[in-house]
Formats: C-alpha cells, sequence, structure tokens
C-alpha cells in the first residue's frame, strides 16, 4: 500500500473545509447588497396594512402617523438609482414605526385585560374573608 494517498487525503479535507467555508462566507458577505428596492417598500406597506387592521391608531397615534407619513415618503422617493437609498431607509423607518406600534398597542391591550382580570378577581373575593393565616404545627 503506498502512503502518499493517505498523507494527501488527510490534508486536502482541512483544505476543502476552509476553502468551502470561505465561499459560504463570501456569500454571506454579497448577500445584502443586491438587494431589490421594491422589497423594502413591500415589506413596509405589508407592515403598515398590519398595522392598520390591529387599529395602532387607537393606542400610538404618533406610531401610526410616523409609519404612514415614511412609507408615503418611500413611496414618493423611489424612481432614480440616488433616491432609491432614500426610498429604501424611508421604507426602514416606516417598517419599524409599525412594528413598534403593534408591539405597543399590544402592550396596550394586555394592560387593560390584566385590569379587567383584576377586577373580576376582586370581585369574586369578599373583601371581609380573612386572609388565610399559614399553618403552624408543633
Amino acid at each position: 500500500m503506498n502512503p502518499e494517498p493517505a498523507a494527501a487525503m488527510r490534508y486536502s479535507r482541512p483544505l476543502l473545509a476552509t476553502f468551502g467555508l470561505g465561499l459560504l462566507l463570501a456569500a454571506a458577505g454579497c448577500s445584502g447588497k443586491n438587494l431589490k428596492p421594491g422589497s423594502s417598500l413591500a415589506d413596509a406597506e405589508t407592515a403598515v396594512a398590519r398595522a392598520e387592521r390591529a387599529r395602532i391608531g387607537d393606542y400610538d397615534p404618533a406610531s401610526w402617523k410616523a409609519a404612514r407619513d415614511n412609507l408615503a415618503l418611500a413611496r414618493a422617493s423611489s424612481g432614480s438609482k440616488e433616491a432609491d437609498v432614500e426610498a429604501r431607509w424611508f421604507a426602514a423607518r416606516a417598517r419599524a414605526d409599525a412594528e413598534l406600534g403593534l408591539v405597543r398597542a399590544e402592550r396596550a391591550r394586555l394592560a387593560a385585560l390584566t385590569a379587567a382580570l383584576k377586577r373580576e378577581i376582586a370581585a369574586l373575593v369578599p373583601e371581609s374573608a380573612p386572609a388565610a393565616a399559614p399553618e403552624v404545627t408543633p
């Protein structure tokens, strides 16, 4: 048996792994550079539509207004190559404002639900009932 092929295989696996890792990192590094301008606008429109369905304007009018205004600016800015960067920026802001409004609206809904549950619990527990003391065993 010739020892040279085994030695060559021992060195080629790490080399192949390193090469594969390099290709993977290169692909990951380049993946964000070729974003389509429309995809950011579409994502923002979807987020603002979700926020509208959730009626965030009832809970967080400032985020709702900012989301709509930034979406309008993103739509108006799209067109030329230089304006696409600005359009993506406004679209990202619109999406962030819509998502922030969704979180704040959900927090307000949960706070209202918690308050209602506390009122129901308070109505079920008579106020004159003494608190149960823990039993002490000698």
